[in-house]
């Protein structure tokens, strides 16, 4: 089905200089510390390269999280042999020396990253985060889904409903360009369902657009994919436009170039579709959060926001509800 779009506005951008460091007290998104939480599997180097690109931009402080599970002894054999891995190192040994060897393939000592390996829970690990008031946290996610999440989890979904801060997530079938591992975002697709749980995120997404000279684009997906006909359409559109003017309080140079769009169906998967035809290198939406049940519930819930970062080929952040 056709997408019905409008440009809401007139974009009133003043020319920003070229250097990316040059203007960093002047955007209106301040990202001072940037927690990067991994479990050290295949996609730790994409998602660590991600992040140090995104704190050399915003001259973001590093901070590497790991939490690794406890050393373990059988009762038997007689001779009881600790489960380590097959380096012949304990695990924290094992974590440690994987660190390094990321940190220094990246060469991230521009960057200098405080390391925080833990033999810990990831709950007890997102508590020890908490202390150093990070303004965004960066993971990957393998997306499991079906019988396989219901008996593992996602510990992507008990991050993001679980904490107060954005998160930005790297699915599975996520590759960002090398393009983007040097410069700025050129589009960046915000979803919203028109609720108070979105209000938050379409801050974020209009700042970091308005920071990096990038297009944003607006979309509201109508559930209701029985609906769809032109007279729909307008109707959503309406919806979608009056939603944005009466949320524009201190916004209206961030959102002066919004492009807004509405589609019809299953959200999760729309977004997605929108944000891969629209070629977009961010997509934003926001969550509710879950605090100290998340962990149990990210066996089951899923949702929309996990849906997209699941489906979508460029990384997707998450913003929580405020509580």
């Amino acid at each position: 089905m056709e997408l019905l779009s409008t440009a809401f506005g007139e974009c009133r951008y003043t020319e920003m200089a070229v250097n990316m460091l040059s203007s960093v007290s002047t955007r209106l998104i301040q990202i001072k510390r940037i927690a990067v939480l991994t479990d050290l599997g295949n996609d730790s180097e994409k998602m660590m390269r991600y992040a140090a690109s995104l704190a050399r931009w915003y001259g973001s402080e590093l901070l590497l999280f790991h939490a690794y599970p406890p050393e373990f002894y059988a009762a038997m054999p007689p001779e009881p042999l600790p489960m380590w891995p097959a380096s012949g190192l304990s695990p924290r040994e094992d974590a440690e020396g994987k660190i390094k060897v990321l940190t220094d393939k990246l060469n991230l000592k521009d960057l200098t990253p405080k390391v925080l390996s833990r033999e810990t829970s990831v709950a007890h690990i997102l508590e020890e985060m908490d202390e150093y008031h990070p303004s965004l946290v960066v993971l990957a996610t393998h997306g499991r889904k079906g019988i396989e999440k219901c008996f593992v989890g996602s510990v992507a979904e008990e991050v993001f409903r679980r904490v107060h801060w954005p998160v930005l997530i790297l699915g599975a079938d996520c590759v960002p360009p090398e393009s983007m591992m040097q410069t700025q975002f050129e589009r960046v697709l915000y979803a919203t369902d028109l609720s108070a749980v979105s209000l938050t995120a379409l801050h974020y997404a209009s700042g970091i657009s308005h920071d990096h000279e990038a297009q944003l684009i607006a979309l509201y997906v109508e559930p209701d994919a029985r609906q769809g006909f032109s007279f729909d359409q307008v109707i959503a559109q309406q919806r979608l436009e009056d939603w944005l003017q009466d949320n524009i309080d201190g916004m209206s140079e961030a959102l002066a170039g919004v492009h807004c769009m509405v589609d019809f169906g299953k959200p999760g998967a729309k977004i997605t579709e929108v944000a891969a035809r629209q070629q977009a290198d961010l997509v934003v939406v926001g969550a509710r959060g879950l605090g100290a049940i998340s962990g149990a519930a990210s066996h089951f819930i899923g949702g929309t926001a996990y849906d997209v970062i699941c489906g979508s080929k460029c990384p997707v952040l998450i913003v929580p509800q405020p509580r």
